[in-house]
């Protein structure tokens, strides 16, 4: 008995759809999920559940309010107009919800482009967030390309994608300068979270969190940990326990005693407040980032219990 045909890639089902002009969603029935929006064959939406979407893309930002989010979702969900809402209100401009339309669109097509899935073509269905902008389909499958030709020269090895991040215990050198996402991942990497789910905890653009991390990784400050991560409940459960819970106080600070010899000078981007500190259970805890990352060199003249915190970071890092 021959076996059943592997669906086609997603793109490969949605060619035809395409150069037929049509109007509708070809929705994705295994996992992960998703769909991709068109009108007149012209691609104009697409979303996936393994990637920040644009309500996520907005709230966990801070850029738009929970509550102003909800409130455009009921007013303009049944007539697709929930973009329309947020600029009407004086949410966002126009501007900005065409990029992030955009970004969470091409974000979601690197996902599901060339996953090997069973489709269900809807004919008039259309995003809640309604028409912002349109893709011709070549120029989508153009940018999948892209984007992956930079995954590969940065890291070639896909596993790295589904496993748990893991920052190195030791750095390959005595300073180490970190971009504001690579401060983000950094901090937020509690060993169980793949850089997807790590994307999706901050509110990120999915391809860029691969990428900073495949960068990382040949760099030699984070390591592929487990492979498959954390589940993407596991993430949100252990935030609303964070979240729900009085932070623990600091360890009492300890009077300084002499200092090792020769110890190397590091210089740690990001914020001081986010400085690793030694729990009572012996994990390292990373508090989360405040503001937006920039670089801040350790002075010389900090107090006594400044330079105890730093001493105790850096005897956890070693």
């Amino acid at each position: 008995m021959t076996p059943p045909a592997p669906p086609p890639r997603l793109r490969d089902a949605l060619e035809p759809w395409c150069a037929a002009g049509a109007t509708g969603a070809l929705r994705v029935i295994d996992g992960p999920g998703g769909a991709v929006y068109l009108v007149d064959g012209r691609v104009v939406y697409a979303e996936c559940a393994l990637v920040c979407g644009v309500d996520r893309r907005l709230t966990v930002s801070g850029r738009v309010p929970v509550e102003a989010w909800r409130a455009a979702l009921a007013a303009g969900r049944a007539n697709r107009r929930v973009g329309a809402e947020l600029v009407d209100n004086g949410h966002l401009t126009a501007g900005e919800l065409e990029l992030v339309v955009s970004l969470a669109s091409l974000d979601a097509a690197h996902v599901l482009f060339d996953t090997a899935v069973a489709g269900r073509f809807e004919a008039g269905a259309g995003p809640v967030i309604g028409t912002v902008r349109s893709f011709d389909f070549a120029e989508v499958c153009v940018e999948v390309d892209r984007r992956r030709l930079l995954l590969n020269g940065a890291w070639p090895d896909p596993a790295i994608d589904t496993s748990a991040v893991v920052p190195a215990r030791r750095f390959p050198g005595h300073h180490v300068l970190l971009t504001a996402l690579q401060w983000e991942i950094v901090v937020n990497a509690d060993r169980r979270r793949s850089p997807v789910d790590l994307a999706r905890l901050l509110g990120r653009d999915t391809f860029a969190t691969l990428l900073e991390v495949r960068r990382m990784a040949q760099a030699g400050l984070v390591e592929p940990g487990r492979p498959g991560g954390s589940a993407m409940a596991e993430s949100v459960a252990a935030v609303r326990a964070l979240a729900a819970s009085p932070p623990e106080p600091p360890p009492p600070a300890e009077p300084v005693t002499e200092a090792p010899a020769a110890a190397p000078r590091r210089e740690i981007t990001g914020a001081l407040a986010a400085l690793p500190r030694r729990t009572r259970n012996g994990a390292t805890s990373l508090p989360p980032l405040a503001g937006d990352g920039a670089g801040l060199a350790i002075a010389a003249d900090c107090s006594d219990s400044t330079l105890v915190r730093i001493r105790q970071a850096l005897e956890s890092l070693a």
